[in-house]
Parts: C-alpha cells; sequence; structure tokens
C-alpha cells in the first residue's frame, strides 16, 4: 500500500512538473498570460530539484545505516535473494543519485541520456520497494525525518529523469533503434563510474568478514599502493585529450562519490570523535566542495596537503580486525579519492599547475590547521568539563601515538618535553610542543617535497607531450610527403627539377625565447660548377643558414632543397648529397686523422678502395700525411681543419658546405682548402661557403650573396659588380653602413620615445 501510495503521488507529481516545462517554448522563452519571458524554466526546476535531491541524500547519509550494522547473507529477516536485490538496488540508486546532483549542470549528451531513460527505472523501482528499502536505513518503518527524505530523494530523481526524458522527445522524433543505442552509449559511458559508489558494506554482505587488515607493506598492502598509482595513471590517460568540460564534470562526480563513500559510515557515531576535524575529514569535505565551486585556494590546499597526509595514511594505515567491514572499505575509499582527485584534476588542466606562491599558502594553512587542531586536541583530551566521556581524540595525528607507534625514537621527545596548563574547573591544556614543532616542520619539509616530485612529474609529463605531439606533426609530414611522391620511391628526390642545385625558399629562422627573425624570408638558387660566396658580417645569419641547411637545426618557415631533397623532408638522402666543414672543428679528438676519415666515409657508406685511394690524395695535397695516424688531440688548429675538410670530401660530395673555411689558417693551408674548393665546382659540384673575408671571396668565387641583419641584400656574380665599376668591398660596406645607421636611428628613437 506505501508502495503504491508513494509511486503514484511521485509520478503525478512529476508530470505535472513536466506539464510546467512544456510551456517553454523551443526559443528557450517561457509564455505567461501571453508574455514570453527569457527564462529556462525546465533547466531551472532541474537543477533546484538536483540541489534539494542533494540536500535530502546528503542528510540521509549522517546517521545508522542499519545495513551496516546487520550484514549477511543468513540474515533471518531477507532471503538471501532480496538481500542482494536490495544491494544492487542501493547501488544503482548511488549511482543515480550522482548524476542526478551533477550532470544538471553540465551539457553532456550521454549523461542527460543517462538521466533521461535510467533514472526514472531506478527511481520508481526504489518506490515499488519502498518498504524493504527505507529498512535497509533505519531497521524498522517507524515514521522519522528520514521517511520524508526518502520520498523526497525518490520524487527529486523520478522529477529530474522525467524533465530529461520530456527533453528528449521534444528534440527528437520517436525511434526505437535510437533510443536503444543512446540507453547503452549512456550505460557504457558510466560504467567506469559504477566503482566509485558502490556501497562500502557490499563486500562483507557478499564475501563475509575477513580476519585481519592490510597493513605493514603485506601483499594486500602492497597491491593497494600499487593500485592507487595505477588508478591516478589509468585515469589520466584514458581522459587527457577529452574536453575540460568532460574532465570537470568527472572531477566533480568522483569527489561527490568520495563524500557518499566518507560520510555513509563515519557519521554514525555521537561525541567528539564525529566532528569533521580530522584531516580525512577536511580533505574530502572541502574537496567535494573546492571542486564544485571551483576554489582554487581549496584545491592547492588539497593538491599539496591532503595528497601528502592521504598517501602516509594509506602506507601506515590504522585499521585492524575484519579487513573488509564498512568502515575500513570507506577509508580506503576516501583515501584513494583524497590522493587521486587533486593529482588528475592538475594533470587534466582543471586547475593550473601551483607556483611557489600558493605553495606558501598552502603552507600557512597547515600551519593554521596545525596550531588549531594542537590546541583542541589539548583541550578535549584534558578537560573533564568539556569531555566527560573522555573520549581520545587525535585531528591531524599531532597528539595520540600513531606516528610514535610506528617511529618509537620519537615517544622520548613526546613524553619528555610537555606543556601543561591547567585552567581549574575541569578544564586544562596539554602541549607535547617539541613533538608537535617537529611534526609542523617535517610537514613542510614535505609540502616542499610534494612540489619538487610534482615539478619532476610535470617535466615528464610535458616531454610526454611533446613526444607525441612531434609523433603527430611527422606522421601528417610523412603521409603529405608520400603524396608528394605521388607514388615514386623514397629515394628519389622530392623536386626532379632541382637535383642540381641548392634551392632556398623563403627561409626563415626564429630561434627559442627570440621574437626577431635570425634569418627572415631566405630566397636563394645555387648550381652546380659555382663556388657561391656567403657573404655578411658577424652575427648576419650566415652560419644559420648553412646549419639548417645541412640539417643541424630546425626550420621555422620555408624549405631548403639539396639537389632536389627537400632536408626537412628528406634528410637522410640530402645529407647523402652534403660534405660540410663546420667553423667550430667539432671532431673526435681521441681518434687519429685515419680513423676519424675511416668512420666519416663508414656513415656515407663509401667503398674502402675509393676510401684509401682518396684520403691519400687529399692527405698528400694538404700535406698532412705524417700526422694520419696520430690522435686528432695532438693536430695544430690548421691540420684539424684540413682533417675536417678531407672528411668532408671523403664520400665525393655533390653539395660541399663550408663555414668560415679559412679562419686562423696559414697562407699555405688556406691557399690549398682554396685550391681544392675550384677543383671541386670545376668537377660539376656546388661550393657554397660563408666568409665575411672580402679579398678571398671575391678571388675564387663565381657569385656572392651579401646577407645583412638576417635579410638578402644583393646576388651578383663577382663580372656583374666590376661591371658597375664597383668593389665588392664597396657594396658590402654599404650594406653594413646602411644596417648600422638604421640601428643607430632606431635605438635614438626609442631613447626619445622613453623620455617622453
Amino acid at each position: 500500500m506505501i508502495e503504491a501510495i508513494v509511486t503514484i503521488l511521485s509520478i503525478m507529481c512529476s508530470c505535472a512538473i513536466v506539464l510546467l516545462t512544456n510551456k517553454v517554448n523551443r526559443d528557450g522563452t517561457i509564455t505567461i498570460l501571453k508574455k514570453n519571458y527569457s527564462y529556462p524554466i525546465d533547466k531551472w526546476i532541474e537543477c533546484a530539484f538536483a540541489i534539494l535531491l542533494f540536500i535530502s541524500f546528503s542528510i540521509n547519509l549522517f546517521g545508522i545505516d542499519w545495513f551496516t550494522k546487520n550484514l549477511s547473507l543468513n540474515n533471518p529477516n531477507y532471503s538471501s535473494v532480496m538481500l542482494l536485490y536490495l544491494f544492487a538496488l542501493r547501488w544503482a540508486t548511488q549511482l543515480c543519485v550522482l548524476f542526478c546532483v551533477v550532470a544538471p549542470f553540465f551539457e553532456i549528451k550521454w549523461a542527460k541520456d543517462y538521466l533521461a531513460f535510467i533514472v526514472p527505472v531506478v527511481a520508481i523501482m526504489d518506490m515499488c520497494s519502498f518498504t524493504p528499502v527505507f529498512k535497509t536505513f533505519t531497521g524498522s518503518m517507524d515514521f522519522t525525518y528520514k521517511y520524508a527524505l526518502q520520498i523526497v530523494t525518490y520524487l527529486s530523481m523520478l522529477v529530474i529523469g522525467a524533465i530529461n526524458l520530456n527533453r528528449f522527445f521534444k528534440e527528437h522524433n520517436f525511434n526505437v533503434k535510437e533510443i536503444l543505442k543512446r540507453i547503452g552509449m549512456a550505460l557504457l559511458c558510466t560504467f567506469p563510474f559504477l566503482a566509485s559508489v558502490m556501497p562500502v558494506w557490499g563486500v562483507e554482505l557478499l564475501i563475509g568478514p575477513v580476519d585481519g587488515c592490510p597493513g605493514d607493506f603485506d601483499v594486500w598492502h602492497r597491491l593497494i599502493i600499487y593500485f592507487v598509482i595505477i588508478l591516478a595513471i589509468t585515469l589520466y590517460l584514458s581522459m587527457k585529450d577529452k574536453s575540460y568540460t568532460l574532465k570537470r564534470f568527472t572531477i566533480i562526480c568522483l569527489g561527490f562519490a568520495g563524500f557518499i563513500q566518507f560520510y555513509c559510515v563515519n557519521m554514525d557515531r555521537v561525541g567528539w570523535n564525529s566532528l569533521p576535524l580530522h584531516l580525512c575529514y577536511v580533505a574530502i569535505t572541502l574537496m567535494f566542495i573546492a571542486f564544485v565551486f571551483n576554489i582554487k585556494s581549496l584545491m592547492y590546499f588539497m593538491y599539496l596537503v591532503n595528497v601528502m597526509g592521504a598517501f602516509i595514511a594509506i602506507v601506515l594505515p590504522s585499521q585492524v580486525d575484519n579487513g573488509v567491514n564498512p568502515v575500513h572499505i570507506s577509508y580506503w575509499y576516501s583515501h584513494i579519492y583524497d590522493i587521486v582527485l587533486p593529482i588528475l584534476a592538475v594533470s587534466w588542466g582543471v586547475i593550473k599547475r601551483p607556483n611557489f606562491k600558493l605553495v606558501l599558502h598552502a603552507i600557512a594553512a597547515s600551519v593554521v590547521y596545525w596550531a588549531a587542531m594542537c590546541i583542541v586536541n589539548g583541550l578535549i583530551n584534558n578537560s573533564p568539563a568539556i569531555n566527560p566521556a573522555g573520549d581520545r581524540i587525535d585531528y591531524f595525528f599531532v597528539y595520540g601515538n600513531h606516528i610514535v607507534n610506528s617511529a618509537t625514537f620519537l615517544l622520548p621527545i613526546k613524553e619528555n618535553y610537555i606543556w601543561f596548563i591547567d585552567f581549574g574547573n575541569g578544564y586544562a591544556l596539554k602541549f607535547y610542543w617539541l613533538y608537535q614543532i617537529l611534526f609542523v616542520i617535517v610537514f613542510i619539509v614535505l609540502i616542499f617535497a610534494m612540489w619538487g616530485f610534482y615539478g619532476l612529474m610535470y617535466k615528464i609529463e610535458d616531454s610526454h607531450i611533446e613526444l607525441a605531439r612531434r609523433k603527430k606533426l611527422a606522421k601528417v609530414d610523412e603521409l603529405n610527403f608520400l603524396k608528394e611522391l605521388n607514388g615514386r620511391p623514397r629515394s628519389e628526390p622530392l623536386n626532379p627539377e632541382g637535383v642540381h642545385m641548392i634551392k632556398i625558399s623563403n627561409f626563415s629562422k626564429v630561434y627559442a625565447g627570440c621574437t626577431k627573425k635570425s634569418v627572415d624570408d631566405l630566397n636563394l638558387e645555387i648550381y652546380e660548377g659555382e663556388v657561391f660566396g656567403f657573404v655578411g658580417h658577424n652575427g648576419a645569419g650566415k652560419s644559420t643558414t648553412i646549419k639548417s641547411m645541412v640539417g643541424i637545426q630546425s626550420i621555422t618557415e620555408g624549405k631548403i632543397e639539396i639537389n632536389g631533397y627537400d632536408i626537412k623532408k628528406q634528410p637522410l638522402e640530402a645529407k647523402l648529397q652534403i660534405g660540410y666543414v663546420s667553423d667550430n672543428h667539432a671532431v673526435y679528438e681521441k681518434l687519429t686523422g685515419r680513423e676519424y676519415v675511416s668512420y666519416v666515409a663508414a656513415l656515407y657508406m663509401v667503398d674502402p678502395k675509393d676510401r684509401d685511394e682518396r684520403l691519400a690524395k687529399y692527405a698528400k695535397m694538404f700535406s698532412i700525411e705524417f700526422a694520419l695516424d696520430n690522435e686528432i688531440k695532438s693536430y695544430s688548429h690548421g691540420m684539424k681543419q684540413k682533417i675536417m675538410v678531407i672528411g668532408a670530401l671523403i664520400h665525393n660530395p655533390k653539395v660541399w658546405v663550408l663555414d668560415e673555411p679559412l679562419t686562423g689558417l696559414d697562407p699555405t693551408s688556406a691557399y690549398q682548402i682554396k685550391k681544392c674548393m675550384r677543383e671541386h665546382a670545376d668537377a660539376g659540384n656546388i661550393v657554397f661557403f660563408s666568409s665575411h673575408v672580402i679579398e678571398v671571396v671575391e678571388k675564387i668565387c663565381d657569385r656572392i650573396a651579401i646577407i645583412a641583419d638576417g635579410k638578402l641584400r644583393e646576388v651578383a656574380t663577382i663580372k656583374e659588380i666590376q661591371d658597375r665599376n664597383e668593389s665588392l668591398e664597396d657594396l658590402y660596406l654599404k650594406y653594413v653602413d646602411k644596417q648600422t645607421i638604421d640601428q643607430t636611428i632606431g635605438n635614438v628613437s626609442n631613447t626619445q620615445d622613453d623620455k617622453k
């Protein structure tokens, strides 16, 4: 009879509310007395009932749950089947409450479908089983405030479900196949949340009491610790690419689940120990509040303090006897939530990573909390007037022996340094002052250690994100590259028309941390048979261009082709075309000259016979035969330059690139290298070298390019310059002087602006 009345009245109430929401027009307004009001009444009603549901359900948590005291499949009052049914129904109800409270405030499709199709079914099942379900909370059918709260809970669930169901049919045509598909997706998406709200008495109901508890790093204890780590990593990876809205929704849902799992068994006792002042009480409550209202200061306190405290509680658990009773299951649930959720909130980007200032705020909050708990513990434990029952409390573990029992060397410090104040009339205060001061100092050190650990994790995370980004870009580049090849072998040049030249197109380079371009929109073509001089003052952009050309550093914009091979898309093939002599003599000095050249030849897959012939030729040309079997570290500057030249020429490259090759060489060595450059170009190859020594460039180059301040100023043959009755030196100085004048004018203008 009760079930019928409750069900019929709830359905009638829900229908009335849905009829009211049907007054809402498609544009979101509501028509009342022939006037349109821009007021989303259905959304407001849904959110109002979500809040009402949270209040009624939370109050129901704060009391004795009969099921937590009478757990057994052999319970004479219920059959085993009925107990299992009530267990499954309570589980389903808690999951529905979870989504009914949170989902109305988010626009998540599958969550709305869950509210529309699953919640009404569960709510009606609860109403149809009202008597046995209500007895699981109180053990009887006596009318109490819980009676009304249960009705409000189920009514709120039904109203929220009905509103979403009505909204679904207003927006979609009736289609059984589509409805079944949406229900299946809703169930699939909510399945991972099932474990988060499992009734904490369910384990003992199913398997019975278990002797002992996880602790002292036994197998079960270690498995729990491993589980926490694996859970955090799994949740992070599964959601890291999802939307911010879905991440925040998930965080709030899990925060509310932690709230449910903690308070369902921790508010059924009366006394000082029931006050929500212990760190785990504070953590689970503040965490839910912080996530719901997005209070960043609380979030960082949890992130730096609660995570550490909860981890210590898991490593050093305080549970004894029957390891699966509801209190113990709730203990593990709440501490796992305290560890995992703040870490996920930061790693998912729901809140920003803390800086040093926020760390100091967390420390300040910890010190205030520590001082308050020292006073509360010292006063309540020693004041019969306040605590006549003699309850022993130990908020924040700063008073009792929980820590001392694990670290016995602290016992003398605790017991020998006491400050006792007797106020009279049953009021007294006791501090273990040295022990408590050491406690907070260690706690602060641990906060900094946590911050350092997080910093390390940030670096690992950032490196993996960057690696994933590069892999994704590389995959896209590879697909585009294969498309450009259009079925041709990868070994062929991407641009067959450029097989006899170096082609630089719209090349720009910006170094990390800089805003100014080191090279700006450079376009240049160098052909076979040329000795091409790249002229510019120090810092003009010569070496930057060359390092990008040979593949040492990345290209910001544009592209560079070596004999038709794109240095970015075909780096291996392009580099096989190049012999490079750098400006810093980067050689392996513990190798001999012969070993170094052989090593380079092996990299370029040079036939040993060709290698030996070329080595003998160039060693004789550069008069370095006597030193080939000596370690390079014994070579002079000029000899190191010569061995680098030999290494660059050992594979007879089509493109020979030299960066300031004559710096510091004696006249004989410089002459030999210039002669070799000319011979290499005359053999149908390209010689590209940079220099700011005008006389050398003018004597051996066919064409030159002048670069100043990162921009290409002029490209001309030596003959063209001479035909204009202009020397290369005058031309070079003209651009250098122009740049100097421009910079001077710019500096003067900036100075005048600053004065203004």
